[in-house]
């Protein structure tokens, strides 16, 4: 049973999530051969204050929140 755990920058609508679960369970379908219904999607929401590139969090880069679509 593959676990797939994704840690995304909140701000993503619900139909961006619901697409992104789709498209990480087909890959993975596509990549191993697993059954569709063995696929487990985990997404975690964090905050830009709590997500970091190069030593600075995604909110002091200025790094604006994803856009909803």
């Amino acid at each position: 049973m593959p676990n797939i755990e994704m840690f995304v920058v909140e701000g993503y609508s619900d139909q961006q999530k619901e697409a992104l679960v789709a498209a990480l369970t087909h890959a993975t379908v596509e990549a191993i051969g697993a059954p569709i219904d063995s696929v487990r999607v985990w997404l975690t929401e964090v905050s830009p204050r709590q997500f970091g590139v190069a030593g600075k969090s995604l909110a002091a880069l200025g790094v604006p929140r994803a856009r909803q679509g």
